[in-house]
């Protein structure tokens, strides 16, 4: 791995965007958001990390820092009983770090997300698949599940690379 942590993606790059949905949709001023309502749109603007984080959770591409310090939160990300998005804001900050991931985590991480072609696929997938606007909706396992099917093929790929 890299010497040098790189920043892959943050929460804090979608906010504004959320927020403007969250405000539209609840016919609120922004300057009206408590804590709760602050927290849905966290959890709204980080949706497409928190699907590629659970991918990597359950193919075991995760970093040994994770492995290491937040093992049962890991297991409870398998067993369906945590998100994706919230094992990233509770255990990485609300950043997707290089350190979150494995070797070939890395690897594949800088081949496909750092390429811009999961963000593609998941605008995709949002529009075409869930008729819906990327940072206007919660974490959905059901959701995940069908986008588990674009990231398989997408690692199936990189292997063959």
């Amino acid at each position: 791995m890299n010497d040098v942590m790189a920043v892959f993606d943050s929460y804090d790059n979608y906010y504004d965007r959320a927020m403007k949905a969250y405000c539209s949709t609840e016919k609120i001023d922004s300057k009206n958001i408590n804590d709760e309502q602050s927290r849905i749109i966290i959890e709204r603007s980080c949706v497409h990390i928190g699907f590629y984080l659970t991918w990597i959770i359950n193919n075991n591409l995760v970093g040994g820092m994770h492995k290491k310090y937040d093992s049962e939160k890991l297991e409870k990300v398998e067993k369906k009983e945590m998100t994706g998005v919230d094992f990233f804001l509770t255990c990485c900050d609300g950043k997707l770090w290089s350190d979150d991931f494995n070797d070939e985590g890395l690897a594949f991480t800088e081949y496909y997300y750092a390429s811009g072609q999961f963000m593609k696929d998941y605008i995709d997938f949002i529009f075409n698949e869930l008729n819906d606007i990327p940072c206007e909706f919660a974490f959905d396992w059901k959701d995940y599940k069908k986008f588990e099917v674009i990231l398989d093929r997408r690692y199936e790929v990189f292997c063959k690379n």
